[in-house]
């Protein structure tokens, strides 16, 4: 069995904003976000948790959506993690935006920093 590690290639994250642009998760709010991903041809959805988990890809790579469930204190929240190859390893992209209090959003990004880090020690 080959081991590839794994490495977090960084956060974006996104607070609500009077301006019309996308956020880093190029959907202006996270309800936009999950009914566009839901109505997607190829994308699976799953929940786990109370997460709703959608699986996507772009440009033929692996995007794992997460979306908090509405008891979650960081609600409305959406975590996008983009699974790229680069030199013989897997890196983690990801990118969010957080609709609730400032710090119920960086309590989230620290739990998912930390998933992440999980998940390189587990491969590495």
């Amino acid at each position: 069995m080959k081991i590839i590690p794994i490495a977090f290639m960084g956060a974006l994250l996104a607070f609500p904003s009077s301006a019309n642009e996308n956020s880093s998760i190029g959907y202006k709010t996270v309800d936009l976000a999950l009914q566009a991903l839901k109505n997607k041809d190829g994308t699976n959805l799953s929940i786990q948790g109370g997460w709703t988990i959608i699986e996507d890809t772009e440009e033929s790579n692996l995007v794992l959506w997460s979306f908090t469930p509405e008891t979650h204190a960081a609600h409305p929240a959406a975590i996008k993690r983009k699974v790229l190859e680069k030199n013989q390893a897997i890196h983690i992209q990801m990118s969010a935006l957080c609709q609730a209090k400032k710090a119920d959003c960086d309590k989230l990004m620290k739990e998912f920093e930390q998933l992440n880090k999980n998940i390189m020690k587990g491969s590495g």
